[in-house]
């Protein structure tokens, strides 16, 4: 399945792939601060393994940071 991360294509990944299955494959931490967005909607650590991946969609990791 071809998917879009963070601007790069890649044909890399397997079927019906959960968001959470996708950070494990990535290796990134679902950490209380990333916010994954899938076609510009976006989903809390909570949700990540009930979305499912579907080919072309366009992921987005965002990192909340607070500032002062």
């Amino acid at each position: 399945m071809r998917l879009i991360v963070d601007s790069i294509s890649s044909n890399e990944y397997k079927d019906n792939i959960t968001i959470s299955e996708l950070l494990d494959y990535l290796n990134v931490e679902p950490v209380p601060w990333l916010v994954v967005s899938v076609n510009e909607v976006f989903f809390k650590k909570k949700s990540f393994s009930d979305i499912r991946l579907h080919d072309n969609d366009r992921i987005d990791l965002i990192y909340i940071r607070g500032g002062g």
